[in-house]
């Protein structure tokens, strides 16, 4: 089933109610983001957690792999040396990893960067192996690319934990003091993981180093694996230092039906059209608009939806937008069944439409865009690549529907994506 899950999650060990004796009720946005992204993890029938820490041995070039059969930690260091974790590793996941250039196998043992992380999935009910890996120090969106592609590969249910705090001078009391670029760094990182996660990388080398981090690798390796749509479930930094709980990707079943719908009717035509999952869960069950949108090699390839539904639940929905955006899509000759394992699939769920008075009402980050004039109409997705300003993503809606001149009356939709 390949990577199921991404997620970015903090490491203080006074989270650990053994270790904080009461302290961690002043992290409390932490500790209940915490809680929940343990409990997705393992009601997603995690097999298999690869956990990337900034504490484990770290090399100049390249990353270390924990090698040992079982691997174990406690935290005595911390005042609970009653605490103790011991979990197999997966020798499967290791033999590949082994594989990859600069990948350095090491003897070690749980380290608080990974036995945080560990500590909460495992009160969650999650009961699987682990992989335990040195944060990159350098190309860690290489890595991260590498470890994803490995991962799609392989047979298990996979889940990437990507630890680390951020910046470490967010206040005077604070372990380094304040530096205002503490803050600066940690404001960005929350802003843009909710907008273009691509800019991420592009932070200064002396503001990253100014703030004092150690998880701003982990996040930017975690990120590379695979795209999805980031969730900040919180931040907060009451002792100075910034924690970040954020799930960054989880797969959804609505792309997975829509690769489905379309796989059956490109080999069988109207005869391969799918009966609908049963039971009919509560995400398919609702009536929706929705786009699904196919692309190859990181390009479009097809996206046809409905701004509205005309189906009798999002099931109908999907599949018949399934099939338009591989066969009907004008821009493109219709999908061949051999490029379909090339093919990603993504689903855009709509919104109510919503009439807005102007343009000081939209975010191309965060609403999508209709515009219309004299029966003429367009529309335009949020959150597109190269699409960064309202100007930008009203003139490209205007160019879809034919209208290049005179006044248009503008309307808003909101938009979750669903990727595989």
């Amino acid at each position: 089933m390949s990577l199921v899950y991404t997620i970015f999650v903090p490491h203080p060990p006074l989270l650990v109610p053994e270790v904080g004796k009461g302290e961690e009720r002043k992290c409390q946005a932490s500790l209940d983001s915490y809680r929940e992204i343990s409990n997705r993890i393992a009601q997603a029938g995690v097999e298999t957690v690869i956990l990337v820490s900034p504490h484990a041995p770290l090399v100049k070039d390249g990353m270390t792999l924990v090698v040992d059969d079982n691997i174990q930690g406690n935290f005595a260091q911390f005042g609970a040396p009653q605490v103790s974790l011991s979990l197999a590793t997966d020798p499967l996941v290791i033999e590949q990893f082994q594989k990859l250039s600069g990948v350095i196998p090491i003897q070690g043992s749980i380290d608080h960067g990974a036995f945080v992380p560990l500590y909460f999935l495992q009160k969650a009910g999650w009961k699987g192996k682990v992989v335990l890996l040195g944060m990159p120090l350098e190309q860690p969106e290489d890595y991260g690319l590498r470890i994803g592609q490995i991962l799609e590969e392989l047979p298990g249910r996979y889940a990437l934990v990507a630890s680390g705090d951020l910046s470490h001078r967010l206040r005077e009391d604070g372990p380094y003091g304040f530096d205002s670029a503490g803050p600066e760094f940690d404001q960005f990182i929350v802003k843009t993981l909710q907008r273009d996660t691509r800019k991420i990388a592009d932070l200064p080398a002396d503001l990253v180093e100014e703030a004092g981090e150690c998880g701003y690798r982990s996040l930017l390796l975690a990120l590379a694996a695979k795209e999805g749509a980031p969730e900040v479930l919180s931040y907060e930094g009451p002792f100075g230092v910034g924690y970040l709980v954020a799930d960054l990707y989880h797969s959804s079943p609505l792309p997975q039906w829509a690769r489905r719908c379309l796989s059956a009717y490109l080999e069988k035509g109207e005869q391969g059209v799918l009966d609908l999952p049963a039971p009919l869960t509560s995400e398919f069950s609702v009536r929706g608009g929705c786009f699904v949108t196919l692309k190859q090699g990181g390009n479009l390839r097809g996206c046809i939806g409905t701004t509205e539904p005309w189906q009798e639940n999002l099931a109908l929905e999907i599949q018949h937008n399934a099939i338009a955006a591989g066969t009907q899509d004008p821009r493109f000759r219709p999908v061949r069944g051999e490029e379909l394992d090339s093919l990603s699939f993504t689903v855009d769920v709509l919104g109510e439409l919503e009439k807005i008075d102007g343009p000081e009402e939209l975010d191309p980050w965060r609403y999508g865009v209709v515009v219309r004039q004299r029966g003429k109409s367009g529309l335009l997705l949020p959150h597109l690549e190269g699409v960064d300003t309202v100007a930008e993503q009203i003139s490209i809606a205007q160019q879809k529907a034919g209208i290049y001149e005179g006044s248009v009356e503008l309307w808003r939709f909101e938009v979750k994506r669903h990727y595989e």
